[in-house]
């Protein structure tokens, strides 16, 4: 089955970033759909604090690794090992069978919305992320830089393209949009 996106058109966006959703983000991330992520997403790009090239945690997938894992820290004893040593060792036997490797909910609902804008393998299906800063956490959960090296960037007309070299030694490409950032400013 083939999948279908839906590319972003900014406008439609515009005034619907809300900073409230950190907290949903926090209690109940399974409860936020993706076109609720996509318009909080895409809707920053509209605020001042993006022009200044800020981007705020909940938008950020490394916040919510860190995030995760500093909460599972405070309370140890709740955290289930037997069923984390079997997660582990069936990740081992059959590899990582879903699109992400070791993702929390906050990181998976960022990556579902921006994986709504396109598949990436071509510049008209590129994944719409609203900073290079997110090309680099998506590949860190996707792609896994580990199994690939990293052999060159270029850019053009918005689209950046990262180019891999796999195990194989075949050259893979990834394609992200990241016109809108340069619309609104990047020094």
């Amino acid at each position: 089955m083939e999948k279908t996106f839906k590319k972003v058109n900014y406008s439609e966006y515009e005034g619907k970033y809300d900073e409230r959703i950190k907290e949903r983000m926090e209690k109940e991330p399974e409860s936020i759909d993706i076109e609720t992520m996509r318009a909080n997403l895409y809707g920053y790009t509209f605020t001042k604090e993006y022009a200044e090239l800020e981007i705020p945690d909940e938008l950020s997938m490394d916040y919510w690794e860190k995030w995760n894992l500093e909460k599972e820290l405070e309370s140890p004893e709740e955290l289930d090992y037997e069923a984390m040593r079997r997660e582990v060792e069936l990740i081992i036997q059959n590899g990582n069978d879903g699109p992400y490797f070791d993702v929390s909910p906050q990181e998976k609902l960022i990556l579902e919305t921006i994986d709504s804008t396109g598949d990436g393998k071509t510049p008209e299906t590129a994944l719409c992320v609203i900073d290079v800063h997110q090309e680099y956490e998506y590949i860190h959960r996707v792609i896994r830089l580990d199994v690939l090296k990293l052999i060159c960037q270029s850019f053009e007309n918005g689209i950046d393209c990262l180019e891999f070299r796999n195990r194989k030694g075949e050259i893979e490409k990834v394609y992200f949009d990241i016109k809108r950032r340069f619309d609104v400013g990047y020094p």
